[in-house]
């Protein structure tokens, strides 16, 4: 008896094996500092639902585009569209999230900042490593902030030491809820007009682009489902509970 489950054990480990060693590999990419961040879970899902085995790596932007190009790696997640990619980049529509930039303050002061020209010489926390819009980025008038990310920015923006921060309004309104401060922090009365479409990408080089179709309809079924915008709430709740766990530390 103890030689058959022997055997059986054997050969299901064999078998196991064998099963992975046919699921197809693709190589994707994040920032370092994002190695664990939202775009490697919105990666993980897509693996997952594709049934293959993601091989993930950190690099620079620029250079998981230039991977992207020549084949190296199989499909990025979190680019916009643009034309100059079209040859190079099988984009899969629909776009998987429309986020928009807003920018919050304390609630009793949400009406001091009216109009763009309303940042000069303010303190506006932004998250390290993040791009906004052009115009803001370039502007020096503007006092930045680099903060370690959303919840940093709303710490400092409720003890004074900011006078505003920017951030996607679709992962802020809901962390604010979950850290019982959206009767604290608002958005001011200004607000960009600008609002970013992410989708999932493939290089036409990879075996994924035989796989179009049925990428299109794991893209169609995450929306509806709100998959991807789930895996964006728990993983900014995951970050407040990292943070409310942490000692405080009060300047």
């Amino acid at each position: 008896m103890r030689a058959f489950i022997f055997f059986l054990a054997i050969f299901t480990c064999l078998n196991l094996y064998a099963y992975k060693a046919k699921k197809l590999v693709i190589r994707a990419a994040v920032a370092e500092e994002f190695k664990d961040g939202l775009h490697s879970k919105y990666l993980k899902y897509f693996a997952d639902k594709l049934n293959v085995t993601l091989e993930l790596s950190t690099m620079p932007f620029a250079r998981r585009l230039r991977h992207i190009e020549n084949g190296q790696l199989d499909l990025i997640v979190g680019i916009q569209k643009t034309e100059e990619r079209q040859d190079e980049f099988v984009y899969i529509l629909p776009h998987y999230e429309l986020l928009s930039h807003r920018i919050f303050t304390l609630k009793e002061n949400h009406h001091q900042i009216k109009s763009y020209q309303d940042l000069a010489g303010k303190h506006i926390g932004i998250n390290h490593y993040s791009k906004y819009f052009q115009r803001f980025d370039n502007d020096e008038n503007i006092n930045k902030f680099r903060a370690t990310g959303v919840v940093q920015n709303i710490e400092l923006l409720l003890r004074g030491r900011i006078d505003a921060f920017i951030h996607y309004e679709e992962s802020t309104l809901p962390l604010l809820s979950k850290m019982g401060k959206k009767g604290k922090i608002t958005k001011s009365l200004y607000q960009p007009d600008y609002e970013t479409l992410h989708y999932l990408a493939i290089s036409s080089h990879s075996k994924l682009a035989t796989r179009q179709d049925e990428l299109k309809l794991i893209v169609e079924q995450a929306i509806k489902n709100n998959d991807l915008l789930n895996i964006r709430l728990d993983h900014y709740a995951d970050i407040y509970a990292r943070s409310a766990a942490l000692p405080q530390q009060h300047n």
